[in-house]
């Protein structure tokens, strides 16, 4: 009796869904290329999609390992569209390829319809009905997602509650607006831009930033969401500090996964166990990428590398709104997390480091933050 009880919670809801739906699930710490990933027919979204589980450490049996948030893959076909739909859940994307066009509305109002290309990012406003559409009939378009369905799955268990609530939420869409999805930006404060449509995430500029070390970034405020878009870049041959975001239960606010889409360069990266500390010489899993990569840090420390020549550029999507992140989180503002000093590391990683910069034909930038 015992067994037959705990088979009907050996699937959570959003697991349950999943497997409905018939999308395929790839549990990875990193894809290497997601242009080149292969996806799957998803007969509801009339496309072929790739749920992405990224995680660290997956447990053996479970399908999804990350509770709360979502990515996928998806490949809308030649001259086709992804179907409309509403839900309880909010979603971002990004285009990895192609061009196309994007129509929200509400029950009662007007078609807001924008065009997109390769490197826009778009958020979709919670519960409207959104269709997205390829507008190329020779090639398929491709678009990266993230989402919270896990949590609504797995808060509401309901289909149909998440798929056909009417509620409307006009603080985050205004359907008479008719710049929704301009391109209009409003300047927060350094570092910190809302808008709900970018043209492209390779072109936008970003403010200094150096409490991480060389570089810069911005964060992208949109559709009044949790999600935003985070974009950051740093020079050829510097690194960041290790750093680590503490994502524990005592953290104000929603959390969701975090995953590094890498846009220019070639580097790697250090991560480091929950637990470890870089500054006492723990050992680290060493992970390489290019252009194309998506890498999760997991919840320990991690620190980024750009021993080549060129400028390293990623974008983020994942939760970060201020609006929602509660008191507790203000003490991350300035430094984003937990940092290690350049002066604390072991040299060893430095060292590292320093021969992969000689071995690229490059040169080192960091005698004047590393010492």
């Amino acid at each position: 009796m015992t067994e037959k009880r705990y088979d009907l919670y050996s699937l959570t809801p959003f697991e349950r869904w999943v497997i409905d739906e018939g999308l395929q699930v790839h549990t990875t710490l990193m894809l290497p290329d997601i242009y080149a990933i292969e996806t799957h027919p998803w007969e509801k979204s009339g496309c072929s999609a790739l749920l992405l589980d990224l995680t660290p450490a997956p447990i053996e049996g479970t399908l999804i390992n990350v509770p709360g948030t979502s990515r996928y893959v998806v490949d809308i076909p030649p001259g086709g569209k992804f179907n409309a739909e509403h839900h309880m859940y909010e979603e971002i994307f990004y285009v990895l390829k192609g061009r196309g066009a994007t129509s929200v509305w509400v029950e009662g109002g007007p078609k807001h319809t924008f065009e997109w290309k390769e490197g826009s990012v778009f958020s979709i406003p919670l519960n409207t009905t959104h269709e997205i559409y390829n507008g190329q009939g020779d090639t398929e378009a491709r678009l990266y997602a993230a989402t919270n369905a896990p949590t609504a799955f797995n808060m509401y268990a309901s289909q149909d509650f998440i798929f056909n609530c009417p509620m409307q939420f006009p603080e985050r869409f205004n359907p008479t607006d008719e710049q929704y999805f301009s391109g209009q930006a409003n300047k927060l404060e350094d570092r910190y831009t809302e808008t709900n449509f970018i043209s492209d995430v390779n072109q936008v500029a970003l403010d200094r930033w150096t409490a991480r070390g060389p570089g810069a970034n911005m964060m992208y405020l949109m559709a009044g969401g949790h999600f935003m878009c985070h974009v950051s870049e740093f020079p050829g041959g510097t690194y960041k500090k290790a750093h680590t975001q503490e994502f524990t239960p005592q953290r104000a606010g929603l959390v969701s996964s975090v995953a590094y889409l890498f846009l220019s360069g070639e580097g790697y990266d250090l991560q480091w166990a929950p637990g470890s500390n870089p500054t006492k010489g723990d050992p680290f899993e060493r992970i390489d990428y290019g252009k194309g990569a998506l890498v999760t840090p997991g919840i320990g420390y991690h620190q980024h590398f750009n021993p080549s020549p060129e400028p390293m550029r990623y974008v983020v999507l994942r939760f970060g709104n201020p609006r929602y992140q509660g008191s507790a989180n203000a003490r991350f503002r300035e430094t984003g997390g937990t940092n290690m000093e350049f002066g604390d590391e072991p040299a060893a990683i430095r060292e590292l480091f320093e021969s992969e910069v000689t071995a690229r034909n490059a040169t080192s930038d960091m005698a004047q933050y590393a010492g």
